[in-house]
């Protein structure tokens, strides 16, 4: 969402004089800059902020749960392969050490070498055809075109022949059916991990890679240069860019609050500074409501001058209530301690 907001001329102060202000906090002052001021005295909890959290936390095992499925599916793929280069292996020595009376007895045994092959190339093809990320899919796509090189390359061609007892070469070769037996299961626990991820996601709506999930013991994201800190829901790599989300429970807006808008703001530039590549936007989610919030340098520079702000306050301690709405204040979990309160 872009705002026509012009601010020049902002100082940054240098992070040794920063005493470092959360994303959390930052929303809070938009919000309401006495609401956030009493939010710094002490914990203050209520029904809403209470299942605010526990709502979180049941989103953060779930996104968690899609994550450990994503890596379970990737473990089992590079497992696919390693089985079906043994059983490619095993296979072609215990072909070697077989005598073979003639040609038609050699290309049944390399169209079962190709085997493997094919079905890791069939599987890739399903993965690629699952993705949504256009750099994965890619990467998936090249996959696929070498197996089917390798599946071309063993069914066209043929080794030589040592002539070395039958019973060796039929003991790799049943070491190679093994290995291939143990292809397809891992090609099933892969892809049984796979569709478990996409499953989970579609539920949720969520399109791209996951690459952070925002727990407590996750890592913090930090910017000394701005003094600003803050752990967004979840990050997304959509088409190699990373993206913040976060997420919001309770009551749902006509259109994004203006509070959300800066939390949001507060994540992309936090992982603009962390990871040094252009962030462009956010995503602020409301159930399954999603705004995508832009990030530029005019969001940057209202966001900078909103933390100078807060920096002013917590020196002078001169902090009000900056509105007349009275349905701010009956929504505000601090109402009850606060002295400006309209309800």
């Amino acid at each position: 969402m872009k705002r026509n907001i012009s601010i020049t001329d902002i100082e940054v102060v240098p992070a040794i004089e920063m005493e470092t202000i959360s994303a959390s906090d930052l929303e809070r002052y938009a919000y309401c800059p006495l609401s956030w001021w009493l939010s710094t005295k002490g914990d203050i909890t209520s029904p809403v902020l209470e299942e605010g959290e526990r709502e979180h936390k049941a989103l953060s095992v779930e996104l968690s749960d899609i994550v450990d499925q994503e890596e379970k599916a990737r473990i089992w793929e590079r497992v696919v392969l390693w089985f079906a280069l043994t059983a490619t292996a095993l296979a072609v020595i215990g072909v070697a050490f077989r005598p073979l009376e003639n040609h038609e007895e050699w290309s049944k045994i390399l169209g079962l070498l190709s085997i493997p092959w094919v079905i890791s190339a069939i599987f890739m093809l399903y993965r690629s055809a699952s993705i949504k990320e256009k750099r994965m899919r890619s990467q998936y796509e090249q996959v696929i075109v070498i197996f089917a090189i390798i599946a071309m390359l063993i069914t066209l061609n043929s080794v030589t022949t040592l002539g070395v007892d039958p019973d060796i070469a039929m003991i790799y070769e049943v070491a190679a059916l093994i290995w291939l037996m143990g292809a397809s299961i891992a090609l099933y626990v892969s892809m049984s991990a796979s569709q478990t991820a996409i499953q989970k996601k579609r539920k949720k709506d969520i399109d791209g890679e996951i690459r952070y999930v925002g727990r407590k013991e996750s890592k913090l994201l930090k910017s000394e240069r701005y003094g600003l800190a803050g752990r967004p829901d979840y990050i997304l790599s959509i088409d190699g860019e990373l993206v913040p989300v976060d997420v919001k429970t309770g009551r749902k807006p006509k259109g994004p609050l203006f509070s959300h808008i800066l939390r949001v703001a507060a994540y992309c530039l936090l992982l603009s500074e962390e990871d040094g590549t252009k962030v462009t936007h956010g995503i602020l989610r409301y159930d399954n409501i999603e705004h995508e919030i832009e990030f530029n340098d005019e969001m940057k520079a209202l966001l900078v001058s909103k933390l100078e702000d807060m920096r002013s306050l917590i020196k002078t301690q001169d902090v009000h209530r900056n509105h007349n709405r009275v349905g701010k204040c009956r929504s505000c979990s601090r109402r009850n301690v606060c002295p400006e309160r309209l309800a």
